[in-house]
């Protein structure tokens, strides 16, 4: 081979090298622009995962609670968590006054630029401020303000527009919740009597309804002077809730009142009601305590139909009323209904009340009763407005209770001209 073919033969052979090399640096580069590209997507998918899943706890959050203040509180807790502000507030609008209020800084007065989204219902945005509206449809609920150091870009803009109406539909329900249990409660109370009492005699009553739920509930209290002068109290409880219940409750309340005024002892009051509700056309039950308070002597009659028992204080401490009682009213058969006697020293006091006042679903029913005999042994000698309440706040205290609460306490005051003897005795059975 001559000199002259080798040297074409190197030549050729560093050509393919330095080609197949170019070739590997341009595959190299693709590979990299590739796994770039990939790097780059696998993060944008994690973003939005990330994004994807807050939205999801937004939406679980503003939904755990159906009180505005709440709502507002979760949403500021979980922005402020993910830094996507430094600072968070929500303006609420206010249906009284047509006006803004912050949350959680009730103090604060709402800006123009706060007026101005909540008038246009569009965003507001500044390099380190966003004023979101939080509207359902055309309703505007309030507006989402947030602050931070860093400037919000326009794809925070729109994840954070995102995260608004999920807020928007938290609020909205929460709203609707509030205004429906508004209108519960004061159809309850207007459906509740007036109470009045002689000189000597005391009277507090209180209802609370269940800290949950938008229901109308079927407790009840009542009190009044009959004609021949005798105090009549009942207190009772209609199982359920909701419509059906306060329809139930408001006939039941009225029927004792109206039989027990013409006359009729407690049993023959309570046995009366028991064939009214048998005759209605309903499911429902109730359990129901009557009794009736001659001031002039003290003497008190009581029967009790499937309810707690009634409670008194005096001089010897707290004594709890418990004797046999019938089952509740409305059920399928009829029953006895046994009446009791007992009589009232002067300045005693005397406790009925609805069983959400002692239960609770993890505690069993003696424990129940037990903490309301010591809070209604503390609270003797206070005047009967403090006493009740007094015990409403030692027995419910700050947790939520998920049956309606009713409490009738009465003091009787004067000296009776005649005492017979104390302690119970059972009156002739009324079927």
């Amino acid at each position: 081979m001559t000199e002259a073919t080798t040297e074409d033969l190197l030549r050729e052979l560093r050509e393919t090298v330095e080609r197949q090399e170019r070739e590997l640096r341009l595959h190299q580069s693709e590979l990299e622009q590739t796994n770039a590209g990939l790097l780059a997507l696998h993060a944008e998918v994690e973003l939005q995962r990330q994004r994807s899943a807050f939205l999801d706890e937004v939406s679980r959050s503003v939904s755990a609670s159906l009180r505005g203040r709440e709502v507002v509180e979760a949403l500021v807790g979980l922005i402020e968590r993910e830094s996507l502000a430094d600072c968070a507030g929500v303006w609420l609008a206010t249906s009284e006054s047509r006006t803004l209020k912050r949350l959680p800084r009730p103090e604060s007065a709402p800006d123009a630029d706060v007026k101005r989204v909540a008038t246009g219902h569009q965003p507001h945005v500044e390099p380190k401020r966003l004023l979101l509206p939080l509207t359902v449809g055309p309703h505007l609920l309030g507006v989402l303000e947030l602050n931070r150091d860093s400037d919000f870009t326009d794809d925070e803009v729109s994840f954070l527009t995102e995260v608004a109406a999920r807020s928007a539909v938290g609020l909205r329900n929460a709203g609707e919740y509030e205004r429906e249990r508004e209108l519960a409660e004061r159809l309850q109370h207007a459906m509740l009597p007036t109470l009045s009492a002689p000189d000597d005699l005391e009277l507090c009553a209180r209802y609370r309804p269940a800290a949950t739920g938008v229901n109308i509930g079927g407790d009840w209290f009542d009190a009044f002077t009959r004609a021949d002068g005798t105090m009549v109290l009942t207190v009772g409880d209609v199982t359920g809730h909701g419509l059906d219940a306060a329809v139930v409750m408001g006939k039941l309340q009225n029927a004792l009142r109206a039989y027990t005024a013409e006359g009729h002892g407690p049993a023959e009051a309570l046995r009366l009601a028991h064939h009214l509700l048998r005759g209605l056309d309903s499911t429902l039950f109730a359990t129901a305590v009557v009794a009736d308070l001659e001031l002039a002597t003290g003497r008190m009659r009581w029967a009790s139909a499937g309810h707690l028992p009634m409670l008194t204080c005096g001089k010897d401490g707290v004594r709890s009323l418990e004797r046999p009682n019938a089952p509740m009213l409305g059920v399928p058969f009829t029953f006895h209904i046994t009446e009791y006697e007992e009589t009232i020293a002067p300045g005693s006091d005397l406790l009925l009340y609805t069983d959400g006042l002692v239960e609770r679903r993890a505690e069993v029913l003696d424990d129940g009763l037990e903490r309301l005999t010591g809070a209604f042994a503390e609270v003797t000698g206070l005047p009967t407005d403090e006493a009740g309440d007094r015990i409403l706040a030692e027995m419910l205290g700050q947790d939520e209770h998920d049956d309606d609460v009713c409490l009738l306490l009465c003091r009787w005051s004067a000296r009776p001209d005649a005492r017979s003897s104390h302690g119970a005795r059972h009156l002739p059975a009324h079927r």
